[in-house]
């Protein structure tokens, strides 16, 4: 067994299910916009729609499976994500190796594993929690109380996108609280923090002091209650998208089934009024072609690997740059799955992109009314987005519509509008996000103008409050017939990890047409564990264990 430098928790199951589960039944009506469309009541409590095919394939819920039976279970973060992956790949150039723990709820058995291994052999290697998916610090808790069952002394590491946008509107002396409350020695707080963890690992390895490392906060002890505190300067890096060479293959990947995630781009171009990230990354930021290439290449040296999604928010803009993306995609065999402007396809972009392997991509659409995309600043119409839904269609890739509810302006009139859009465009899924309101984005600065207030997902403005959002969804969860919902949260990596799985796109839609039946049911109060959907789905799943076998 390897030893090694770091051990990086990617991510782990983050919703609490047994809460919701816990909550009485009969008052769901208080809690309700928590729980649907995005769960199903199922056998005595409040499920995931992929647990649900877990219990009926397997007689057993995720939660009820050793570490060895979660592996081989369907949870979506079984699906290898990109920061562990992409850290390990970074780190390797300078001789730091690193274990990635891409779930660590179905992996904590090989964490405990390799850490004692390193750590009986002389060197305990650092713990690093990958934060870019937490909006609280409620997780990082649940894992350090977890991993010092393993060892007290252990040296844990917290640092990602939630650490980095707790500095936005506050300074870094405010994560010393949290780091004695959740027993944690040291968070690195930059957006693009490679180079920082470069340096922390080099400089603990040499035993030399940390105070010139940037954009760190640390406790000099594990005496989480009298430990010293110490900020570093703080420090804009750009991202080392062209710093980083291809090195995937030399990286130990067991949780990998057919499918990886990988990022040509950082930032964004566009300057939507609801989105923080174009301020946050400062900016666009590509990788040259030529290291996109390489990087394809030894991607496509695991010989598991059959399917990328590329995670670029602007993956087709410029245009002319995905053109020449898409000309290297096709010397290779392979398939995608994407983010896309979809208002820049037109029918070359749309066949070289099925030649090319994509499968599916999903779509920002956030509004389709033309009134809400100017107050959002999207710099598009609703034509336009029918005109290149038209092309992907004639090329038969999938697509995902996703759209931004209540945001200044939206309306009974504008939400139709998006009802009618979905119909029309023949959008094969579609997934609905409340606006969320950040003092970071530009709709901050017309506040006024909008009669905007509140903060989060608490907000009310001249036309809409917040509260009026989730009757609003429910409405159009019932009415639409022509598209198949999927829980935002999940979005694309939903269908990118099923099809992974061995599900075909068809089979994906029929089985969650059958779990969406059974939540419209129990919105109207109607539960039961003998749904003839529930009979249904277990015929489907047999008809895809049987093609998978042969």
């Amino acid at each position: 067994m390897e030893k090694y430098d770091l051990i990086l928790i990617s991510q782990s199951d983050l919703v609490d299910y047994s809460g919701y589960s816990n909550l009485p039944l009969g008052r769901v009506d208080l809690y309700a916009s928590l729980v649907y469309p995005r769960m199903v009541y199922f056998k005595g409590g409040f499920r995931s729609h992929l647990d649900v095919l877990n219990s009926i394939k397997n007689n057993k819920f995720y939660s009820e499976c050793s570490p060895e039976e979660r592996r081989n279970s369907l949870n979506i973060w079984n699906l290898p994500g990109f920061s562990g992956i992409h850290i390990a790949n970074y780190l390797l150039q300078f001789g730091i190796h690193t274990k990635v723990i891409n779930n660590y709820d179905s992996e904590f058995d090989q964490l405990e594993e390799v850490y004692n291994f390193s750590r009986n052999s002389g060197r305990s290697p650092l713990v690093g929690i990958s934060s870019t998916f937490y909006l609280s610090y409620k997780e990082i808790k649940r894992l350090s109380k977890e991993l010092r069952k393993i060892d007290p002394n252990m040296k844990i590491l917290v640092g990602g996108a939630f650490a980095n946008a707790e500095t936005i509107n506050k300074d870094a002396g405010g994560f010393e609280q949290h780091m004695r409350r959740c027993k944690v020695n040291y968070v690195l707080h930059a957006f693009n923090p490679e180079e920082d963890l470069k340096n922390l690992i080099l400089q603990k390895r040499q035993g030399k002091p940390l105070k010139h490392i940037k954009n760190l906060t640390y406790l000099e002890n594990n005496n989480f209650e009298t430990a010293g505190f110490y900020c570093t300067e703080s420090e804009w890096h750009d991202p080392v998208l062209n710093k980083t060479p291809a090195l995937w293959d030399g990286i130990d990947l067991p949780f990998l089934n057919k499918t990886i995630q990988m990022r040509t781009v950082s930032g964004c171009s566009f300057s939507c009024a609801f989105c923080s990230y174009p301020s946050t990354a400062k900016g666009l930021h590509t990788t040259e072609l030529e290291l996109v290439e390489k990087h394809l290449q030894k991607i496509l040296n695991i010989k598991k690997v059959k399917t990328i999604i590329f995670l670029d928010d602007t993956f087709n803009v410029p245009v002319d740059r995905f053109k020449g993306l898409l000309k290297i995609f096709k010397k290779y065999n392979f398939e995608w799955f994407s983010f896309l402007r979809v208002q820049y396809v037109d029918d070359e972009i749309a066949r070289n992109m099925k030649e090319s392997g994509c499968i599916g991509v999903y779509l920002g659409i956030e509004s389709a009314s033309d009134a809400i995309l100017k107050n959002m600043d999207k710099r598009v119409t609703r034509a336009d987005f029918l005109n290149g839904i038209k092309h992907l269609k004639k090329y038969g890739i999938i697509s995902m519509g996703a759209f931004v509810l209540g945001f200044p302006g939206e309306t009974e009139e504008t939400l139709n509008e998006n009802l009618s859009f979905i119909k029309m465009s023949g959008v094969e899924f579609y997934t609905f996000k409340e606006f969320y309101y950040m003092e970071n984005t530009p709709v901050h600065e017309k506040r006024d103008e909008f009669g905007l207030s509140g903060i989060g997902s608490k907000w009310k403005h001249k036309t809409m409050a917040y509260e009026d959002i989730h009757p609003k969804i429910i409405q159009m969860f019932k009415k639409i017939k022509s598209s198949v919902f999927i829980d935002a949260d999940t979005s694309l990596w939903y269908i990118a990890y099923l099809y992974d799985q061995g599900y075909s796109i068809n089979e994906i839609i029929s089985l969650q047409k059958e779990i969406n039946s059974v939540v419209h049911d129990q919105i109207e109060g109607k539960y039961s564990d003998y749904h003839p959907a529930f009979n249904r789905i277990q015929n489907l799943l047999g008809t895809v264990c049987d093609h998978a076998a042969s």
